[in-house]
């Protein structure tokens, strides 16, 4: 019988036209685009793009569970928690579409993994951004700092070498600083850190153990009180304290009584005014190099993450979509998803119309954007596409030339882990991290056995249950 085919992968299945909607907070244009680029493709499957969930991240994951509660969650959709919108019931495990899926068999492990909960997938990840430090290559030019034994090592350029330790890093953000606040037409601070403080503890130790994933995550259990955890916390308080320029943590002589900056140099997204010669940053912030190159004439780099004694794994930050635990086409919705997030011809279509906005965009005189999220898999047509639209970024191909080695984060797919943190910020908390700031290095041992304890706790109960209700 023609109307039901066994195979809805088939784009010349003369089916009747089934519906479906799609959701996601990024570019709607493209995503529009991508969508028709996807009717054409499978002509039986028509798709609307519902622009009605607002917000981006958290925003969207809530208005999404509103929706759902209406009836009227789209079939496919991105979210920034996959414990979220689990526990609200709103997906579907496509475990078996996934696994028989020959893409699949491309993706890279270390992200692979993520998002099955008990052999249930119930969300799919979609792309990852690099984490690296983003270099003002302008103020390193006019520092010249030279190589420094047994401190750190720069290139002919001036520039740290692309293979820098941990400790090099450091010592450079020393050396390059240059905290005048009488003179503060002079201001250099050493580097912005990730989100109000450095991230060497989750970070660090994954690059001196291939066993190892972010933040000693070892697939079972995080390993906070080992030697590699501690070292790279005790590091971090010691340098979080600092307020001397070496990172954008401030002193409080610079406020006023109203927590007001007097020396308005010191404020801003430091590495787009031209004051931050480092910024540990995601790739979703590449839109900053033009801005920084047209507005103040300074080039900016993409630096890989330091490295540690096993090497590079890059750090990355994963994205996820879902499909809908009440649609009605689940074979069709893993389609739509697999299109729109890591499939390969997904990605070729992605790159047809970024190629052509690039082209478009030099025709007219004007700089291209640089692409900003990342394949999940070895597609090794699409990865030499790829890098055409990052070509003029300084630095980076040193690490997508171990993008097969990523490492991602946990944020998103990990249950409990956000609890975790939640309970390290929580003034309640006799453990928490402005205790430990202000307790400094030596204490870190034993916050170590706490946080480890309660990381262990929270994760480890919700991924024994989480799938098997």
């Amino acid at each position: 019988n023609p109307t039901n085919p066994t195979n809805p992968t088939n784009p010349t299945n003369p089916v009747q036209t089934i519906a479906l909607t799609y959701a996601d907070w990024g570019d709607q244009e493209l995503n529009q685009l991508m969508i028709d680029a996807f009717m054409e493709k499978y002509p039986h499957i028509n798709v609307t793009l519902r622009t009605d969930i607002l917000g981006a991240g958290a925003e969207f994951t809530g208005n999404l569970v509103t929706a759902a509660q209406a009836g009227l969650l789209p079939d496919v959709f991105a979210t920034d928690n996959v414990p979220t919108v689990i526990n609200a019931g709103l997906t579907l495990d496509v475990a078996e579409y996934w696994d028989a899926d020959p893409d699949t068999q491309l993706v890279y492990d270390n992200a692979a993994f993520t998002g099955v909960y008990n052999g249930k997938r119930y969300a799919v990840p979609s792309f990852q951004f690099l984490k690296g430090i983003m270099i003002n290559l302008s103020i390193f030019e006019n520092a010249n700092l030279t190589t420094v034994a047994g401190k750190y090592r720069t290139d002919v350029n001036g520039y740290p070498t692309k293979d820098w330790t941990f400790s090099e890093f450091i010592e450079i953000a020393k050396a390059i600083k240059n905290f005048d606040l009488q003179n503060p037409e002079n201001i250099i601070l050493g580097f912005d850190t990730w989100y109000g403080s450095p991230d060497f503890q989750q970070v660090w130790p994954m690059m001196n153990n291939a066993n190892v994933q972010y933040d000693t995550w070892d697939g079972e259990q995080f390993n906070y009180t080992s030697a590699d955890w501690i070292a790279a916390m005790q590091k971090k308080v010691e340098i979080h304290q600092l307020v001397d320029g070496t990172t954008t943590r401030l002193p409080a002589s610079v406020f006023d009584e109203n927590g007001v900056l007097t020396i308005p140099e010191l404020g801003g997204y430091h590495i787009q005014t031209g004051r931050g010669a480092m910024d540990i940053e995601g790739s979703w912030q590449f839109w900053v190099i033009n801005d920084v190159e047209e507005n103040l004439g300074q080039k900016i780099g993409f630096w890989p993450y330091p490295s540690g004694s096993e090497g590079l794994f890059p750090p990355t930050i994963l994205d996820y979509q879902a499909v809908s635990a009440q649609t009605a086409h689940p074979a069709e919705a893993y389609l739509l998803a697999k299109w729109m997030t890591f499939g390969r011809e997904g990605w070729e279509a992605r790159l047809d119309i970024l190629e052509a906005r690039r082209e478009e965009a030099i025709a007219n005189g004007e700089t291209p954007q640089f692409l900003d999220r990342f394949p999940i898999a070895d597609y090794p047509g699409v990865w030499d596409r790829v890098a055409n639209l990052v070509d003029g970024i300084e630095g980076i191909e040193y690490t997508l030339d171990r993008i097969s080695q990523a490492k991602p984060d946990l944020d998103k797919w990990l249950p409990g882990y956000k609890d975790f943190w939640a309970w390290v910020n929580d003034p309640e908390n006799p453990y928490n991290w402005e205790n430990l700031v202000t307790a400094g290095p030596t204490a870190v041992a034993e916050y170590a056995v706490q946080w480890e304890n309660k990381a262990n706790e929270l994760v480890q109960a919700l991924l024994a249950s989480m799938g098997n209700e």
